[in-house]
């Protein structure tokens, strides 16, 4: 009869153990795929605030080549103000060094800067090509000043384009930044600045 409990118990045990180890592999089974929907999902927003940015910067890399363009094409009339090309030539590369990155652009007062900067000079080049007494027969003048104006109207575009994105992986780092730091642990939840100032 002893034997007999004894046996039964055993039994009873080894089936329970199988229950846990089954639950447990079925515990793992589900969490693994919910944390790599998570850093799929994260790594997905990251991709597009990065691709944004890059569709952004590249374009505004686009408009100061065309500057540099215009100028050029005003320096092939050999009839120019060579003092005034030089400055002007100088001001367009001094954009590019003063131009924000995706921290710094956290200070508004650098993006006026650059953003006035940027017109100034735009102004500056377009108003150089246009004096010039033959402008009009050099039709590639005038397109290239079309395209610097088209290039200037996207600004608002782009930003608000990146700033969807961005607004997106905030608000989901913020909603998951536990549960990816367990899975990353040098993960750092850090907000990234936006061009929309918060009202």
């Amino acid at each position: 009869m002893k034997s007999s409990i004894l046996n039964l118990s055993w039994k009873i045990g080894l089936i329970a153990l199988l229950f846990y180890h089954c639950d447990g592999n079925k515990q793992k089974t589900l969490k693994a795929p919910q944390s790599d929907s998570l850093m799929i999902t994260y790594g997905i927003l990251q991709d597009s605030v990065q691709r944004n940015w890059e569709i952004m910067i590249a374009d505004d890399d686009e408009k100061l080549a065309l500057l540099n363009r215009l100028l050029q094409e005003v320096s092939h009339t050999n009839n120019y103000d060579k003092l005034k090309f030089n400055e002007l030539k100088s001001n367009i590369d001094q954009l590019k060094a003063m131009r924000y990155d995706q921290q710094t652009m956290g200070e508004s007062a650098l993006i006026d800067k650059y953003d006035s900067a940027t017109i100034v000079v735009s102004d500056q080049v377009i108003g150089f090509a246009r004096s010039h007494p033959r402008y009009d027969d050099f039709p590639l003048m005038e397109e290239l000043v079309q395209e610097i104006n088209a290039k200037n109207n996207y600004i608002l575009l782009h930003r608000n384009h990146y700033d969807f994105w961005a607004k997106e992986l905030n608000s989901y780092t913020d909603e998951n930044g536990e549960s990816i730091k367990r899975i990353e642990p040098d993960f750092r939840e850090e907000s990234l600045p936006l061009f929309q100032l918060p009202s």
